[in-house]
């Protein structure tokens, strides 16, 4: 029996943003997510659940103890045992949703592999922890002209938004250049992670994601932030700079290794 005839989706499938034929096209969908921790794992259960067809996951590092506060796809026997993350949600998203496809690879994303891990994906999800990769897949996906979402969280903050290339809109150079320094912000280790920041800052990317997939974008790209302590929330708008050397003068000089951007690893800025 088809997940269809269960009515697995009928929720989904009832909704006019989505419909039978939504829900069809989720299911033909590959999504990149780099990394599957706080972010990562909040944007890949909710995908799976959703339906989309086939999660490709990149993440090398192993679960701890500090990790399960926030990172919802691990349970403490993973930071027992310290199991790749990538292991331990593979087994979770397939216990979720047995009729999609569920590839992770215990491996960072970097200048080598970048390109070959989102060739043939339809859009790629930020969940990393530090700039240097996110820089990367702004380069690969302006490249390959494939829409991502950039995302962040530290403290009770948590900031996003989309980059869709060929719509003249804008890419996460055009509104943070250059690299931060070293030092100059803070980290999870010294601010910490408010875990239901994260829970919203990846339910919007999920989102985003979903809606990107079956062709409604948002009418207008700004940086979305979100103060969930405060119950704070602002859209910044955002513009293309006609100057910035990835997407308009597209040079990918992250993606080539002639710009390495060595920052304190953390999960917002």
């Amino acid at each position: 029996m088809t997940a269809s005839v269960e009515g697995r989706y009928v929720r989904h499938e009832v909704l006019p943003e989505i419909g039978p034929a939504g829900q069809r096209k989720l299911a033909g969908s590959t999504v990149f997510i780099a990394g599957c921790g706080a972010l990562g794992g909040f944007q890949a259960e909710l995908l799976a659940r959703a339906g989309v067809g086939r999660l490709r996951i990149a993440d090398g590092d192993r679960v701890e103890w500090h990790n399960l506060h926030r990172q919802i796809l691990f349970q403490e026997s993973d930071a027992e045992s310290h199991v790749l993350k990538a292991e331990a949600a593979a087994h979770r998203l397939r216990r979720i949703n047995s009729t999609i496809a569920v590839e992770t690879l215990a491996i960072d994303v970097n200048p080598r592999n970048a390109e070959s891990l989102m060739a043939d994906a339809d859009i790629v999800l930020d969940a990393t922890d530090n700039f240097e990769t996110r820089y990367l897949l702004n380069d690969v996906c302006i490249k390959l002209r494939k829409p991502w979402v950039y995302a962040g969280v530290i403290g009770t903050r948590g900031m996003v938004m989309p980059v869709l290339p060929g719509l003249n809109g804008p890419c996460l150079r055009c509104v943070i250049p250059t690299p931060p320094k070293p030092g100059t912000i803070p980290t999870a280790d010294t601010a910490g992670v408010l875990n239901c920041a994260v829970a919203l800052i990846a339910s919007l990317e999920a989102t985003l994601a979903v809606r990107i997939l079956l062709g409604a974008p948002p009418a207008e790209i700004g940086l979305f932030h979100a103060n969930v302590w405060k119950m704070s929330f602002d859209l910044m708008k955002v513009r293309r700079d006609e100057q910035c050397p990835c997407c308009a003068l597209r040079s990918f000089e992250f993606l080539e290794g002639r710009r390495p951007c060595r920052t304190d690893q953390s999960i917002g800025r």
